[in-house]
């Protein structure tokens, strides 16, 4: 078994040197830390976690933490490529992946205090982002370090790792606005309190001032009958622009059932998810880049180990869908 002794007899440095630079401290050199991980990994080097772990004040595990597993909220698929991001990441500095999970808020909560207090556990993702929220009251007072991927909901100094919804939305809307030539666009989304919907919701608003907003409930089968009842009512709705994909999936097939002047309703949503493969003629998506977000996250996570800068925030780009003729 190759040990970091091995490795400081290799390169012809300390073993702190070693050790440091194995966990990219910015106290060694780029050059040498790339040339020792490079080292180490021709030799086959594997980390002993659980010895280290044993004599750190800090584990090399990252948490990453859900909402309650029955919240409903769209986006799984979201959240598999925002996961997959996270952990390809993690992998550049010798840290695993752990979840905090559970069927309620408090189940959620006992999660996170076993990672802190018996797992050491110091550095965590936050999935989700909410007031007065405990867990994070939690992590303040054992110093943790932590990174919400979503503008957090207040003003504060939290890291957090975002897209830019606002004008995210208000540039699909004018998209499929000035291709379509759209007179009556709607505006879709849920009854929750998300911040990404509020602010989707006003780059909408910002080209269509006038328009009407449609918030539906979390039940599917109600969404449905929401759906079809705004529709038999309005039948001048011409466009659909929604808060995510699978939203505008179903608002856009319950549109052709109800809307019988407007068999293929363009329709526009967000996340490029899996949505799309099920979707007709006129569905666009914004790329919101999932595994971006995960992998952005990580790097303002360990940002105080690579950097000297205090950056709080990181804006990851959207692609917007093309249109064709």
């Amino acid at each position: 078994m190759i040990t970091i002794q091995d490795i400081a007899n290799k390169a012809g440095v300390s073993i702190s040197t070693v050790s440091r630079a194995l966990d990219n401290s910015t106290r060694i050199s780029l050059v040498t830390r790339k040339r020792i991980q490079a080292l180490a990994q021709d030799m086959g080097y594997t980390p002993n976690f659980a010895a280290k772990n044993l004599m750190a004040d800090e584990s090399n595990t990252v948490g990453v933490v859900f909402q309650p597993q029955n919240s409903k909220i769209s986006g799984n698929d979201f959240v598999l490529h925002e996961l997959f991001g996270i952990n390809q990441q993690l992998q550049s500095f010798n840290y695993l992946l752990a979840t905090a999970t559970g069927n309620s808020w408090g189940e959620v909560f006992e999660s996170v205090k076993t990672m802190v207090q018996a797992g050491k556990v110091r550095r965590f993702i936050l999935l989700y982002t909410t007031e007065h929220d405990p867990i994070t009251q939690l992590l303040k007072e054992f110093k943790a370090r932590v990174v919400v991927t979503g503008e957090p909901q207040a003003n504060t100094q939290t890291l957090y790792v975002d897209n830019d919804n606002f004008n995210a939305s208000k540039q699909a809307t004018e998209l499929i606005t000035n291709h379509f030539k759209l007179n009556h666009p709607i505006f879709i989304r849920t009854q929750g309190n998300w911040l990404f919907e509020d602010n989707r919701e006003l780059g909408f608003k910002s080209v269509w001032p006038t328009a009407q907003v449609l918030k539906l409930s979390e039940s599917f089968s109600d969404q449905k009958q929401q759906l079809k009842e705004y529709f038999e009512q309005h039948p001048e709705v011409d466009g659909i622009v929604a808060s995510d994909d699978k939203i505008a999936l179903l608002a856009q097939l319950q549109g052709e059932m109800y809307l019988k002047s407007h068999p293929q309703l363009p329709t526009i949503g967000f996340n490029a998810s899996e949505y799309v493969q099920l979707s007709k003629a006129n569905f666009y998506s914004v790329d919101v880049q999932p595994d971006i977000l995960g992998v952005e996250s990580v790097k303002l996570l360990f940002n105080d180990k690579c950097s000297d800068s205090n950056l709080n925030n990181i804006m990851v780009p959207y692609k917007l869908p093309k249109i064709n003729n």
